[in-house]
Protein backbone atom coordinates (compact mmCIF):
# COMPACT_ATOMS: atom_id res chain seq x y z
CA UNK A 1 0.00 0.00 0.00
CA UNK A 2 1.37 3.38 -0.96
CA UNK A 3 1.37 6.25 1.53
CA UNK A 4 -1.29 8.08 -0.50
CA UNK A 5 -3.59 5.05 -0.32
CA UNK A 6 -3.03 4.69 3.43
CA UNK A 7 -3.72 8.39 3.88
CA UNK A 8 -6.99 8.15 1.97
CA UNK A 9 -8.00 5.04 3.94
CA UNK A 10 -7.36 6.81 7.25
CA UNK A 11 -9.17 9.97 6.13
CA UNK A 12 -12.19 7.98 4.90
CA UNK A 13 -12.53 5.97 8.13
CA UNK A 14 -11.90 9.01 10.32
CA UNK A 15 -14.71 10.91 8.63
CA UNK A 16 -17.08 7.91 8.76
CA UNK A 17 -16.34 7.66 12.49
CA UNK A 18 -17.33 11.32 12.86
CA UNK A 19 -13.86 12.35 14.02
CA UNK A 20 -11.95 15.49 13.22
CA UNK A 21 -8.20 15.32 12.69
CA UNK A 22 -7.81 16.77 16.17
CA UNK A 23 -10.18 14.18 17.64
CA UNK A 24 -8.36 11.27 16.02
CA UNK A 25 -5.02 12.72 17.10
CA UNK A 26 -6.21 12.95 20.71
CA UNK A 27 -7.48 9.36 20.71
CA UNK A 28 -4.25 8.10 19.14
CA UNK A 29 -2.00 10.20 21.37
CA UNK A 30 -0.32 11.99 18.46
CA UNK A 31 -0.31 15.55 17.19
CA UNK A 32 -2.77 16.83 14.61
CA UNK A 33 0.15 17.36 12.23
CA UNK A 34 0.83 13.59 12.28
CA UNK A 35 -2.73 12.92 11.15
CA UNK A 36 -2.61 15.75 8.63
CA UNK A 37 0.67 14.51 7.13
CA UNK A 38 -0.52 10.90 6.99
CA UNK A 39 -3.75 11.83 5.26
CA UNK A 40 -1.79 13.92 2.75
CA UNK A 41 0.52 10.99 2.08
CA UNK A 42 3.58 12.86 3.21
CA UNK A 43 5.82 13.11 6.18
CA UNK A 44 7.80 10.55 8.08
CA UNK A 45 5.34 8.92 10.41
CA UNK A 46 6.86 6.35 12.72
CA UNK A 47 5.38 2.86 12.66
CA UNK A 48 4.05 3.04 16.23
CA UNK A 49 1.91 6.03 15.24
CA UNK A 50 0.54 4.15 12.24
CA UNK A 51 -0.30 1.13 14.40
CA UNK A 52 -2.03 3.29 17.01
CA UNK A 53 -4.05 5.28 14.46
CA UNK A 54 -5.17 2.11 12.68
CA UNK A 55 -6.13 0.57 16.02
CA UNK A 56 -8.26 3.61 16.97
CA UNK A 57 -10.05 3.31 13.61
CA UNK A 58 -10.39 -0.48 14.03
CA UNK A 59 -8.29 -1.16 10.91
CA UNK A 60 -5.58 -3.72 10.20
CA UNK A 61 -3.00 -3.98 7.47
CA UNK A 62 -2.88 -7.42 5.90
CA UNK A 63 0.22 -8.49 3.98
CA UNK A 64 -0.32 -9.62 0.40
CA UNK A 65 2.07 -11.01 -2.15
CA UNK A 66 3.16 -14.20 -3.82
CA UNK A 67 4.99 -15.55 -0.76
CA UNK A 68 2.60 -14.48 2.00
CA UNK A 69 0.98 -17.91 2.32
CA UNK A 70 4.38 -19.59 2.66
CA UNK A 71 5.44 -16.98 5.20
CA UNK A 72 2.29 -17.61 7.25
CA UNK A 73 2.91 -21.37 7.12
CA UNK A 74 6.48 -20.85 8.32
CA UNK A 75 5.06 -19.03 11.35
CA UNK A 76 2.45 -21.73 11.98
CA UNK A 77 -0.42 -19.47 10.95
CA UNK A 78 -3.35 -20.78 8.97
CA UNK A 79 -4.11 -19.38 5.55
Amino acid sequence: MRSEQLGHLISFHRKKAGLTQVGLAELAGVSRSVIQDMEAGKGRTVWIHIETILSVLNLELEPVGPLVDKWKQSRGESE
